[in-house]
C-alpha cells in the first residue's frame, strides 16, 4: 500500500484516502437525487457514461452534511465504486502511518502532519456502511 493519500476538508477538518482506493477527482457535477435512497446518499450522477451514487462522506463519517459540496473523489474499492462528495480536495500527499487511535468505525486512524491531524478514511468500511444502509 503506498503512503500517497488524497486530502479532503470536511467540516473544516482534514482527511485522507489512501490513492490506492481513488480512481479520480471531479466536480461535483449535475446530481439526479433517488426516491427511497440512505440518508447519506446524494444522488447519482453520470460520469462519461458510467453512473455512479454520490455519498457524502461527511454524513457517513457523522459529521455535518456537506452544505455546498464541490468535488467528488471517485472511490474504487473492491469492484464497487462511488462518487465521495466533499468540500473540497486539497491535493496528493504522503501521510505517515496513522498513529492516533480514533472512534469511528470508517477511519483508520489520524496522522499529525505539520500541526494538522488528518483522519485516514477506510474506504471499504464507508462503502460497506452505504451498502447496508441501502439494502434496508
Amino acid at each position: 500500500m503506498s503512503d500517497l493519500h488524497v486530502w479532503v476538508r470536511l467540516a473544516d477538518e482534514h482527511y485522507a484516502l489512501p490513492v490506492d482506493d481513488v480512481s479520480e477527482v471531479a466536480d461535483l457535477g449535475e446530481v439526479t437525487p433517488v426516491p427511497g435512497a440512505g440518508s447519506a446518499v446524494v444522488g447519482v450522477r453520470n460520469l462519461r457514461g458510467r453512473v455512479l451514487p454520490i455519498v457524502d462522506l461527511a454524513a457517513v463519517l457523522g459529521l455535518a452534511p456537506c452544505s455546498a459540496p464541490e468535488r467528488i473523489v471517485i472511490a474504487d474499492h473492491e469492484g464497487r465504486s462511488a462518487g465521495l462528495a466533499v468540500d473540497s480536495v486539497a491535493g496528493v500527499q504522503q501521510l505517515p502511518e496513522p498513529s492516533e487511535d480514533v472512534e469511528s468505525p470508517h477511519l483508520v486512524g489520524a496522522s499529525l502532519t505539520d500541526g494538522t491531524l488528518v483522519g485516514v478514511v477506510d474506504v471499504g468500511s464507508v462503502l460497506d456502511a452505504v451498502q447496508a444502509e441501502n439494502a434496508k
